[in-house]
């Protein structure tokens, strides 16, 4: 039978998802509700598999780097709300053996748990940023404004901006507001 821990901190998301998987027979061994306390839980309960949220006290990509390290044995699955296959490859860089959005459907994640099982977990198609446009976003990151960046990599605010265009539409951004934030959250 497959052990399971489920870290996350909303409350509905673990017993949501701790129900579907006793559902699918697959045996619950913790639920945590922070990276720490998942740390800690994977440290003692050897899970095979870690349903770990990424957006998370305690979480994220250097907490999934921690858990990684604290427990090489449990593959995992990262999950997330956020709609950003950049972060998919992150997930992958920080440890994770798979990644699954949360709006995906109960048979996806069963899917997805297989595979990431199996050593095979899903990721999102990666993001074909160009070296540019990965120094801009590195530097949105970093909070810098537009005529900062431009100083940073030496060229002008207007090819900092065209930069933005390209990278809005391949993150799936709307406005440049909404890029930044995408930016500030995930940090330099």
């Amino acid at each position: 039978m497959i052990r399971a821990l489920i870290v996350d901190d909303h409350p509905l998301v673990r017993e949501g998802l701790a129900r579907l998987l006793a559902g699918q027979g697959i045996s619950v061994v913790g639920l945590a509700v922070d990276g720490e306390e998942g740390i800690r839980l994977a440290q003692s309960e050897g899970p095979d598999l870690v349903l770990w949220d990424l957006a998370m006290p305690g979480g994220g990509l250097a907490g999934l780097a921690r858990l990684k390290e604290a427990a090489p044995q449990s593959r995992v699955l990262a999950v997330t709300a956020l709609d950003d296959p950049w972060l998919g490859r992150e997930a992958a860089r920080a440890g994770a053996d798979g990644f699954l959005s949360k709006a995906a459907s109960p048979d996806e994640l069963r899917g997805a748990i297989e595979d990431c099982l199996r050593g095979r977990g899903p990721f999102p198609a990666a993001c074909d940023l160009s070296p540019r446009e990965e120094e801009v976003f590195r530097l949105l990151a970093a909070g810098l404004p537009n005529r900062e960046v431009a100083r940073a990599l030496g060229i002008s605010v207007k090819t900092v901006e065209s930069h933005l265009e390209g990278l809005k539409a391949k993150l799936g951004c709307r406005t440049t507001a909404e890029l930044r934030a995408r930016a500030l959250q995930r940090g330099g």
